[in-house]
C-alpha cells in the first residue's frame, strides 16, 4: 500500500416495503419478514489511509449528530474489518469522513449503509482480500440492516434481516420520502410492539403476495399492500406520520408507508409530474422531503 491513499463511495438509504415483526429471541433480537429496498438516497462516503507512528481511526461528518467516537458504525467496521485480515496492529491512520444526506434515525438504515460503505472502502483498499461472505458475516455481526446494505437493490430479508433472498423489481418507482424534525429510538419501538403484541406475534402473512407484485412490475397492486407493523404503534406517538402519508395519498401517490421503525415515510408514485407535486405539497408544509427513485 503505498503511504496516502483515497477512495470514495456512495451509500444508498433504503426503505421498507414490507416489514413483519414476527417475535422476540431469548438474546432479545427479533426475527421479521421484510421487503427492503435500495434508493437513490446517498451518504457519500471518502476514506483516506495514510502512514501513522500509531494505528489510529478518525472520523468526521457533515452532521454533527454523529457520534465521531468507538459508537460510530463505521469506527467498528474498521476494526472488524483489519482483525479479519490480521491487520490489527497496522501502523496506519483511517481518516473517515461522511457527507450525510440520509436523515438521523429515520428508519431509512443510515448508519448501517455507512458501516456497509465503509466495509466495501477497506476492502478495496486492501485489494478485496475478504470475500462477499466473509464481508457479509462481518457486516450482519455489527448490525441488523448492514448485511442488506452491502447487497443492495431488493431482497426479502428474514431472521434478523440476515437471511436475504434478492428479487427483481423490473419497474423502476418514482418515491418522495419526508421526514419531520423526530427521531425514534429503534429499541424503544420494538419495545412498544412487544407490549402491544407479545413477543410472539402472528404473522400478517403478506409478504408473498407483495414480493410477487414487485416482480410483475404491478405497481397500483404493490402500492395498495404496502405494510409496517410499527405504524400501529409509533404513529399514536407521531401523528405527523399521518399527515405526510395522507399529503403523498391525497398528490397521487399509489401507496404510502413508513419506514423501518420510523418517522420517516414514503410514497409510490407512477409519474414524476405526481411525484414532484407531492413533493412541492410536502415543502410547503415546511415537511422536509427527498425526491427519489429505486436504485
Amino acid at each position: 500500500m503505498q503511504n496516502k491513499m483515497i477512495f470514495k463511495r456512495s451509500a444508498p438509504a433504503k426503505i421498507n416495503l414490507y416489514l413483519d415483526v414476527l417475535g422476540k429471541r431469548s438474546n432479545g433480537y427479533h426475527d421479521i419478514e421484510s421487503i427492503m429496498q435500495s434508493i437513490s438516497l446517498f451518504d457519500e462516503l471518502t476514506l483516506e489511509i495514510s502512514d501513522s507512528s500509531a494505528f489510529k481511526i478518525e472520523i468526521s461528518c457533515s452532521s454533527e449528530s454523529i457520534p465521531n467516537d468507538k459508537s460510530n458504525l463505521v469506527w467498528r467496521a474498521c476494526i472488524a474489518y483489519l482483525n479479519a485480515i490480521g491487520k490489527s496492529n497496522t501502523s496506519k491512520c483511517f481518516k473517515f469522513h461522511i457527507e450525510k444526506n440520509i436523515p438521523v434515525c429515520a428508519g431509512m438504515a443510515g448508519g448501517s449503509t455507512d458501516c456497509a460503505c465503509a466495509l466495501r472502502l477497506l476492502n478495496e483498499a486492501y485489494n478485496f482480500a475478504l470475500s462477499e461472505d466473509e464481508l457479509f458475516k462481518i457486516g450482519s455481526s455489527l448490525g441488523a440492516d448492514v448485511g442488506f446494505c452491502l447487497t443492495g437493490k431488493t431482497a426479502i430479508c428474514r431472521g434478523v434481516g440476515d437471511i436475504i433472498t434478492p428479487i427483481l423489481c423490473p419497474t423502476e418507482l418514482y418515491l418522495v420520502c419526508a421526514i419531520d424534525n423526530s427521531s425514534v429510538s429503534t429499541p424503544e419501538a420494538f419495545k412498544m410492539l412487544d407490549d402491544k403484541y407479545g413477543t410472539n406475534a402472528q404473522a400478517y402473512g403478506m409478504l408473498k403476495n407483495i414480493s410477487d407484485s414487485i416482480e410483475k412490475g404491478d405497481i397500483r397492486l404493490l402500492g395498495s399492500l404496502l405494510y409496517n407493523k410499527f405504524e400501529s404503534v409509533i404513529c399514536e406517538k407521531n401523528p405527523t406520520i399521518d399527515v405526510i402519508k395522507s399529503t403523498l395519498l391525497d398528490y397521487g401517490a399509489l401507496g404510502a408507508l413508513m419506514s423501518g421503525s420510523g418517522p420517516s415515510v414514503f410514497g409510490i408514485f407512477d409519474n414524476h409530474e405526481a411525484q414532484l407535486n407531492a413533493y412541492e405539497a410536502l415543502k410547503s408544509k415546511k415537511i422536509r422531503a427527498f425526491l427519489c427513485k429505486t436504485a
